[in-house]
């Protein structure tokens, strides 16, 4: 007489309530089973379709450690004469591809976490749990820096990102901040008449009046497009107003420079806006043939960052943004270098042939040169050199004279601010 294997029922929960299911102990406590009122169950039909249907089985194992009932899960597809199906090619993944094989699945872990006095399912709990994307975005945004790096490095790693893969994902973030910047350049407004200045500030909440409050946060927050560009060295991190001198005997009027970049030496980073005007409008009657005078903004700017440099020593006390001391010992000053971006050098003397042009262009270089401990560049120069990291294709030569449509169109290839 053949007898029946109760481990055989499987529990339909597309016609059955899960909820009539028990978890109990057998008698001499060395195993545990699911029933259904008197019967044993042996797993669940998570779906069944006309010819197939995916079964998942439970059984479960005693732990020597704490006593409770691991449960072992198994699953297998099966056709309706109870043979098992065989997967095309070398494939063996039962994938839950549809919502109501995935949405079984969960119902019977939400089962068996009901009976943790007997099943051990560890703290499965506490560490995973089904979230929504933007709930886990919302988590990710408020983390600090540090574990929002640590967290990308793990998925990173888990989903085997390849270098290229990694790029495409930091590209699309960095062209957007290209456009951002080319608005700014070209003080454009967005599709609501706002100007792209006053539609930054809202989106970031900044209260500091000035388009030079938003320069410095854009570029303090695009730090890439500082860090790699402006010099040959990395700036590693940059640090927001950080006093550079020492104050009067009234404790105030301490020159304070308004970003630091930190490697193995620092670096001064003075900011004015792009709309600072490099040169006088008017030749004046004093100037050479072949020269032209620096406006008065420009000259306090140089001399602001030359007082800077002498005034910051390796006893000086720097702080981080998160209030963290910097060691100066490792972050040496020495004869620090000192960066002035200032002016639109393409608004102001663009490289077209002409006496007035070539005579400011020619005078622009000279100081640069001349000036081997500051570097001095213009806020479109930066802009250049920042496209040429977050795009592949050339910019074209007349970029700054194309139609900012055409230019976001078919230059920049992204959505308007």
């Amino acid at each position: 007489m053949e007898v029946s294997n109760p481990f055989l029922n499987f529990f339909d929960l597309e016609l059955e309530d899960i909820d009539t299911l028990v978890i109990k102990e057998t008698y001499h406590k060395d195993n545990c089973f699911i029933y259904h009122n008197e019967t044993i169950i042996g797993g669940f039909i998570l779906v069944k379709k006309k010819k197939v249907k995916t079964l998942l089985k439970v059984s479960f194992y005693k732990s020597s450690l704490d006593g409770k009932y691991l449960p072992r899960l198994e699953f297998r597809k099966e056709n309706n004469s109870g043979g098992s199906t065989k997967s095309k090619g070398n494939d063996i993944i039962i994938s839950f591809t549809e919502g109501d094989a995935a949405r079984a699945f969960w119902k019977v872990i939400h089962f068996l976490q009901g009976f943790k006095e007997l099943v051990d399912l560890g703290d499965f709990h506490s560490k995973y749990q089904a979230v929504s994307f933007d709930s886990y975005l919302v988590d990710f945004k408020n983390k600090a820096q540090a574990e929002k790096v640590k967290e990308l490095v793990t998925l990173a790693e888990t989903i085997k990102l390849s270098d290229t893969d990694i790029k495409e994902l930091l590209f699309p973030q960095r062209r957007n901040s290209i456009h951002w910047f080319y608005a700014f350049l070209k003080d454009l407004h967005n599709q609501k008449g706002e100007r792209a200045f006053d539609s930054y500030r809202n989106k970031h909440s900044l209260t500091e009046q000035g388009e030079e409050a938003i320069w410095h946060h854009f570029l303090k927050k695009n730090d890439w497009i500082i860090g790699l560009n402006v010099d040959i060295k990395f700036i590693r991190d940059l640090l927001s107003k950080q006093k550079v001198g020492n104050a009067n005997s009234k404790g105030i009027g301490s020159p304070e420079v308004d970003l630091l970049g930190l490697s193995y030496f620092t670096t001064l980073i003075e900011l004015k806006t792009s709309k600072t005007k490099i040169f006088k409008i008017d030749k004046t009657t004093k100037s050479r043939s072949n020269t032209w005078d620096f406006s008065i903004d420009f000259i306090e700017a140089y001399s602001q960052v030359l007082s800077q440099r002498s005034e910051i020593t390796e006893n000086k006390e720097i702080i981080t943004d998160a209030g963290v001391i910097v060691d100066t010992k490792e972050n040496r000053i020495l004869d620090p270098k000192a960066i002035l971006i200032i002016g639109n050098r393409n608004e102001e003397f663009p490289h077209i042939r002409n006496t007035e042009y070539d005579t400011k262009t020619d005078c622009f270089e000279r100081i640069r040169r001349d000036s081997g401990n500051i570097e001095i560049v213009t806020y479109d120069e930066l802009f250049e050199r920042a496209y040429y990291i977050a795009f592949t294709h050339k910019l074209p030569k007349d970029w700054y004279l194309l139609h900012p449509e055409d230019f976001k169109k078919n230059v920049l290839k992204v959505s308007p601010v």
